[in-house]
């Protein structure tokens, strides 16, 4: 831990090197757009990383599995065509099968939920924004652990538009455009439209093809912004996104060639509405106000047995299929108080939300116990409402305490074709409270006590299995319990007045309770499993973070941040008998590291290289299969010329196999389906050219 005063004393250092104060309010800052108020993130109490366009240049990124990797104590899963489950600090799930799960980390794209849907397309990414740690006052049980907040681009005053490119291998294609203007002084429009394709890094050998994974991805946003008065400011948004991408991803070889017979598929239409309107007429306070909605249909299988017909006498040959249909519609009510509203001297914010939410689910499957075809239909309908405010107190000119309170309810009604018909509910609450020393406005220091929530649920999985008749013991398995998470976090922020170093340090220690796992009954080695949701007794997750900048010339910044993370499962003994007590938890690496650089050779040719690590960590908390320690390595060199860009890029230069999912079982019938750890690999080795234009 000697680490910890060494990181601390640089931030503390860096920010008292300031010393024009009458100069401080001419710097270029990061605001956070996720928080009650629009802050630098200099002057935010909590763990928060963002990300800009200009960084998700520097890695090439195109889509939001590229970017993860560079954040501290943030890590993914797979299981999918695309990432699509987000752990923070070693918290978040890892898949979503038959059962409606409250993700731990949620995903906002302005502002509406996408939580387990996952995010296609950030070529018009204005900002990213990853909060870490309970985040329950700003944004309720989807924020546990954390928040992932994406906002994309929007309308501007004068005509702004980019067109761009991009070749790569693997038969790799990606086309994006995005354009923003403005009719007149009160009507600005943007739309951005963007479409990717890719074979997939798999080669199906039984089938003789290398497209069974493909990528085929297509997303279209649009804004219309509209100010009918001084005070009062109108925006439409729109999304539509239409992935019609492939899944095929496990071998029985464990490596990256398939033999299935029957590829699977990952499949997402959705398309969302909102209205966001801002509304300044009150002496008072500043009026915020967002209603969106959200539907989604999603087919995903895959090839259960991840073989042919005739492999071997002893096979099996089934296919599993989720077909989902999910609606929501939220709304979210927020007052923040102006310079005349204020409490005494106190800021305050106060808000109303409530949403309702549906999933219907039917799977298609292979019934064992039936020896045919069937299907399982349910349906979960969730009410949310909630209250929250946030009241921030100055002490005097340097010391502040914010607290914060968010009450909500849930309401769920569940059933099922097994003839389940269940209501559970709860009230839940989330609070915060931080001691901030504000040395000036580039140098914070604070103290941060957070208690997270998120909702319980129905084991519907486990509940049809009971109703079989054979595996009776997962009646006890029912529905599982809220969780609750604490968090206490002492942080240090500074930045030297011309930006030439800028540092965040976070130590924090967190403790789970009525811990959410994912459990998995095979009692017989077969083919068949059950799945379901348990509550261990309790966790605990403690560790450090930081990101830091250095500016050594004109020509050349550097970036690293890094992180150090120990978890620990609490009470846990499966159904099976085995007993996980304090193991650490899955997807939790015990470090994480991003070293990056940008050199300008000349004012137009840029050379970016970056390398980040990450320990090898557990893929279940249910078995003892881990990943492997690994490096990616990549960089980029680009061109720029008048209005033009050309860029040459890698990706993962070192070729590494990469695990993004992973599971413990047999399912070779050539070995007599012994037990191997199978696992699903991230993009080999990349390269390709971009270029682009921009007026």
């Amino acid at each position: 831990m000697r680490l910890l005063p060494s990181l601390l004393a640089v931030a503390v250092g860096s920010s008292f090197a300031i010393q024009a104060n009458e100069a401080e309010s001419s710097v270029e800052r990061i605001t956070v757009q996720g928080d009650f108020r629009q802050q630098s993130v200099q002057q935010l109490s909590g763990s928060i990383a963002v990300v800009s366009e200009q960084d998700v240049k520097r890695t090439s990124a195109q889509h939001l599995d590229d970017l993860l990797n560079q954040f501290a104590n943030v890590n993914f899963t797979a299981g999918a065509s695309r990432g699509r489950y987000i752990q923070v600090r070693g918290i978040g799930e890892r898949s979503e099968f038959v059962d409606t799960i409250n993700p731990s980390v949620g995903i906002l794209i302005d502002g509406i939920e996408y939580s387990g849907l996952g995010i296609s397309g950030i070529s018009d990414l204005a900002q990213l924004e990853v909060f870490r740690g309970p985040e329950a006052t700003r944004f309720g049980a989807n924020a546990l652990a954390g928040m992932v907040n994406l906002t994309t681009k929007g309308p501007t005053a004068t005509p702004e538009g980019k067109f761009s490119t991009t070749l790569a291998n693997y038969d790799s294609r990606q086309l994006a455009g995005q354009f923003s203007n403005s009719l007149n002084e009160q009507v600005g429009y943007s739309l951005a439209l963007e479409q990717q394709y890719s074979d997939g890094f798999i080669d199906n050998a039984y089938l003789n093809r290398d497209d069974t994974n493909n990528i085929d991805e297509f997303t279209g946003r649009f804004k219309l912004r509209y100010q009918p008065l001084d005070t009062l400011a109108l925006q439409l948004i729109t999304h539509f996104v239409d992935q019609d991408n492939g899944y095929d991803a496990f071998s029985l070889d464990r490596n990256r060639t398939t033999l299935s017979d029957e590829p699977g598929q990952d499949q997402i239409r959705s398309k969302a509405v909102a209205l966001q309107a801002d509304y300044s007429g009150l002496p008072f306070a500043t009026v915020l106000a967002q209603l969106s909605w959200l539907t989604a249909d999603s087919d995903y299988g895959f090839d259960e047995d991840w073989s042919y017909a005739g492999i071997h006498p002893d096979e099996y040959s089934t296919t599993d299929r989720y077909l989902r249909n999910r609606d929501q519609l939220t709304l979210d009510y927020r007052f923040i108080s102006t310079p005349e509203g204020k409490l005494g001297n106190s800021d305050w914010a106060f808000g109303l939300y409530a949403a309702n939410k549906s999933f219907d689910l039917t799977r298609q499957f292979w019934n064992w116990d039936l020896w045919q075809a069937d299907s399982f239909v349910s349906a979960l309908n969730r009410t949310n409402a909630a209250l929250y405010g946030e009241l921030s107190i100055p002490l005097n000119t340097h010391w502040t305490l914010v607290s914060g309170l968010r009450l909500e309810r849930y309401d769920d009604e569940y059933s099922d074709s097994s003839g389940n018909a269940i209501e559970n509910h709860d009230t839940m609450w989330g609070a915060k409270l931080s001691l901030n020393y504000q040395v000036n406005q580039q140098a914070l220091v604070y103290l941060l006590a957070s208690r997270g929530y998120k909702a319980g649920g129905v084991n519907g999985d486990a509940l049809s299995k009971a109703a079989d008749g054979n595996l009776t013991e997962l009646l006890s398995k029912a529905s599982f319990k809220p969780e609750t998470l604490y968090n206490a976090e002492l942080g240090v922020k500074g930045s030297a007045l011309d930006q030439s170093i800028t540092a965040r340090v976070a130590a924090f220690y967190m403790w789970r309770d009525d811990m959410q796992v994912k459990g998995w009954l095979n009692p017989d080695s077969g083919p068949q499993f059950a799945g379901f949701i348990d509550n261990a007794g309790s966790g605990r997750n403690y560790g450090i973070e930081m990101e830091n900048r250095l500016q050594l010339n004109p020509q050349l910044a550097v970036s690293l941040s890094a992180s150090w993370l120990k978890t620990k499962l609490g009470n846990y003994i499966t159904l099976e008998g085995d007993d996980f007590s304090g193991r650490e938890q899955a997807q939790a690496p015990r470090f994480q590291y991003s070293l990056a650089a940008d050199w300008y050779i000349t004012d137009a040719l840029l050379f970016n290289i970056s390398l980040q690590g990450k320990d090898a960590f557990y893929y279940s908390d249910g078995h003892n299969a881990q990943s492997e320690r690994y490096e990616l390595l990549g960089a980029r060199l680009s061109y720029q010329l008048n209005n033009w860009e050309l860029a040459l890029w890698t990706r993962n230069a070192l070729d590494q196999d990469i695990g993004v999912r992973g599971f413990y079982f047999g399912n070779d019938p050539r070995d007599g389906y012994e037990p191997h750890v199978y696992e699903q690999f991230a993009e080999p080795r990349r390269f390709g050219v971009t270029a682009s234009y921009q007026f």
